[in-house]
């Protein structure tokens, strides 16, 4: 017996659904495209499974005044023990500078623990080592983000036992000089400014410092049971779990409310960025981002999130994790990653200089393709290791150190051709044309310069014509695909 109308129409109804269900998942599977698997031994804490990115907002970018894409992070700063000591003659500054200058990055950020010393705690009350500083950084070209606050940004605890100043107004009076005189703007600015300050960022890794207890606090028996060390991993500290307080999200979004204040009462139109957060990533560094943002007027106070990124895995999954963390709790806010990096030395398996170089590529096609404004490398120059093996972020650099008797030689290491390759190509291209594009076998980020192969393998769109290797140097034409790291032009 023949189907009726009404069962073939039934039947055209339910392949009709089943086409469209079908279609609906082959696309969303070239959408999504997760990373790739980490190999075997990957650090866990970097692995915890997290779902593929679903770009629920518009990417929130407003590159284009001053400065590029690609910055070092304390690139022309020095320690602050020495900074002054060695700032006679031909100094470690100038040297610097050049080394900056050869990787082709236009950007650099001064941490306020380093020379020189923009902590409110460190002022002598006179600005001659912050004029050397602008001085320098303006004659060679660079924009400059600086970070400020009421204590170095590094090891907070070691400085005091109350993160918020007694003296706040002086405080303020304080940002409020030191904005004012490199603002630019033509009143009381220093004298010869070339160029005004880019961004100012107030504190650094305050989510890191809380995990610690303030100084004396032993002494006290306010320290728990269990606390994270100085110079520890937050991430593998329970941010739930009861420890002294000291620079909590509320003391931190008092700090930033009065900073911000300043700031604009010298500049009503300064960029002004949040703390760099250690661990967005993380748990515990998410949770206080969001303990931050939920202050009345923190969102009004600044003009972009300030995060950091470190990672040891061999994937991508940290700069997933990052613009995850910033997207769900600011989606309104541009994106500065003010430090991120990876070793070239380690336990791991795949750890060494040429996945470093890799990596490069890697990170900051990752970030820009998911809408961060900015990338800065962390950092310049790895010294000379002393010790038996690499500690810390000792190998994380662009340049390597080798001791010749007295005297310190720097070597440009594979990750910095990597980053100088880079930095030539995207230092042309208009951030507004910057959007990752489908593409089978890897990752590919489309400038209206050509495309950056920053991950895996990918095919190439037809009307590519050459790639060159950012590894070597080397251009190959009319290829199919490009293995990462690789630029293609049209």
């Amino acid at each position: 017996m023949a189907p009726s109308r009404s069962s073939r129409a039934r039947l055209r109804r339910a392949l009709l659904v089943g086409l469209v269900l079908l279609s609906a998942g082959l696309l969303a599977r070239r959408l999504l495209r997760p990373d790739r698997a980490p190999r075997a031994g990957a650090d866990a804490r970097e692995e915890e499974p997290e779902p593929v990115i679903v770009r629920t907002a518009p990417v929130v970018r407003t590159t284009g005044a001053g400065g590029g894409l690609l910055g070092i992070n304390e690139g022309i700063s020095l320690p602050g023990k020495v900074g002054a000591r060695l700032l006679a003659g031909d100094s470690p500054l100038e040297r610097r500078v050049g080394m900056v200058r050869s990787l082709g990055a236009r950007l650099v950020r001064a941490n306020s623990h380093a020379w020189p010393n923009l902590a409110y705690s460190s002022w002598k009350g006179s600005f001659v080592d912050a004029d050397r500083y602008m001085r320098t950084v303006g004659d060679a070209g660079f924009d400059v983000v600086l970070v400020i606050g009421p204590w170095p940004g590094t090891r907070t605890a070691l400085y005091t036992d109350r993160y918020v100043p007694d003296d706040l107004d002086g405080y303020a009076r304080w940002v409020e000089n030191l904005v004012e005189r490199y603002d630019g703007d033509g009143a009381d600015d220093m004298p010869g400014l070339a160029r005004p300050v880019l961004a100012w960022e107030v504190d650094n890794e305050p989510d890191q410092h809380h995990l610690v207890a303030p100084r004396g606090a032993r002494e006290r028996g306010e320290a728990p049971l269990g606390e994270l060390e100085l110079g520890g991993d937050p991430g593998e500290f329970d941010p739930s779990a009861e420890r002294a307080p000291f620079q909590t999200p509320a003391e931190y979004a008092t700090v930033l409310l009065a900073t911000s204040a300043a700031i604009r009462r010298a500049d009503p139109d300064a960029r002004i960025l949040s703390a760099g957060m250690y661990r967005p990533a993380m748990p515990a560094g998410r949770q206080y981002l969001a303990d931050v943002l939920a202050v009345p007027g923190v969102r009004d106070a600044i003009t972009g999130l300030s995060l950091h990124a470190y990672a040891s895995s061999d994937n991508l999954s940290a700069v997933q994790r990052t613009m995850r963390t910033a997207r769900a709790l600011a989606p309104e806010l541009p994106v500065w990653i003010t430090e991120t990096s990876v070793p070239s030395e380690g336990p791991q398996g795949w750890v060494d200089e040429a996945w470093q170089a890799r990596m490069v590529a890697g990170i900051v096609g990752a970030f820009l393709a998911d809408g961060a404004d900015r990338v800065f490398w962390h950092s310049l120059v790895d010294a000379p290791n002393t010790r038996e093996g690499p500690t810390g972020y000792a190998t994380n650099s662009l340049f390597r150190g080798v001791t010749e008797g007295t005297r310190v030689r720097y070597e440009l290491k594979p990750a910095g051709e990597v980053f100088r390759r880079l930095a030539a190509h995207l230092d042309a291209v208009d951030p507004a044309t910057l959007a990752e594009v489908p593409a089978e076998g890897g990752r590919l980020l489309e400038t209206d310069r050509g495309w950056l192969a920053f991950d895996g393998a990918p095919a190439l769109p037809p009307e590519a014509r050459t790639v060159e290797d950012l590894m070597t140097g080397e251009v190959t034409l009319d290829a199919d695909r490009a293995t990462a790291p690789a630029w293609v032009t049209r």
